[in-house]
């Protein structure tokens, strides 16, 4: 009797301190995500990603299109074979490639992506749903935020738009989405876990008229 009664104290201390263990993980308060809108960020972040696959070689870029015809391509961060990137003949051009988080007026940018397989099969990454698979499974913040992107939900100066904090086996983060019409910014609860699946929840608009421009 005596042999069962320690054993159930055990258990429960176990319990106890196990549940005490993953309150802490989810009660980890939120902090400000360390990076800026004044540069863009989307470039910063992506020279933190793990991509899904193990690659021969791989590569995130940018591509930019000054007003006037300058143009130029910034690989930003790269890995596995560096020597196998001279296998690459295609250059990625806007006019025959989409590439993905596009923007820029009067200039046009955007970013792609591009692997090596162990086929040697040289393929361009060039669409958010692509991106996507490219990304895998959520390693860090960084990927969080660029997942989100895929779907619209953007950092801001604000910290209504601008914070995270760790959760179990995921990231819960408030970013902004933007409406054109009428003119607003509307902060959101985002969930992403490290599988990539995605679950939202709207905090109120929180900017409205020309200042959210």
């Amino acid at each position: 009797m005596k042999n069962l009664t320690t054993t159930t104290t055990i258990i429960i201390i176990i319990l106890f301190i196990s549940c005490k263990k993953e309150n802490s993980i989810l009660s980890e308060k939120f902090q400000p995500i360390n990076y800026t809108i004044k540069n863009n960020y989307i470039d910063s972040v992506g020279k933190k990603i793990i991509p899904n696959s193990d690659y021969k070689y791989w590569q995130y870029a940018s591509y930019i299109q000054h007003y006037g015809g300058e143009s130029k391509h910034i690989i930003l961060i790269e890995g596995g074979d560096l020597t196998l990137k001279n296998k690459i003949e295609k250059v990625f051009n806007p006019s025959q490639n989409r590439g993905f988080f596009t923007g820029g007026h009067p200039s046009y940018r955007c970013n792609y992506a591009i692997t090596i397989d162990n086929d040697n099969i040289v393929r361009f990454i060039e669409t958010e749903e692509e991106f996507k698979s490219f990304l895998g499974n959520i390693d860090n913040i960084e990927e969080a935020l660029l997942l989100a992107k895929t779907y619209g939900y953007n950092l801001d100066d604000d910290i209504k738009g601008s914070e995270y904090r760790k959760i179990k086996n995921g990231f819960e983060l408030h970013l902004m989405k933007f409406h054109q019409y009428p003119t607003s910014k509307e902060s959101v609860e985002i969930t992403i876990l490290k599988d990539g699946s995605i679950k939202t929840k709207s905090l109120g608009i929180y900017c409205k008229g020309y200042d959210c421009d």
